[in-house]
């Protein structure tokens, strides 16, 4: 079998085709986590705040230590 360079350049541009979109997958779901990360932290927030008194007794703890 003779060595034909088309199907290596094809090989070689899928491959890295392939990987560029790897790439973009992985920035994607970085993003995706960073924002579930935001509204999970927003969401404990708004919890936390719906009890301010725990929060001034939590102070309170904190600054007599």
């Amino acid at each position: 079998m003779a060595f034909d360079p088309d199907y290596r350049s094809d090989t070689s541009t899928s491959n890295l085709r392939r990987e560029r979109r790897r790439e973009e997958d992985k920035k994607r779901m970085a993003y995706r986590r960073a924002i579930e990360d935001y509204r999970d932290s927003q969401a404990l927030h708004a919890q936390v705040c719906d009890y301010p008194e725990l929060m001034s007794r939590q102070r309170e703890r904190w600054l007599n230590v």
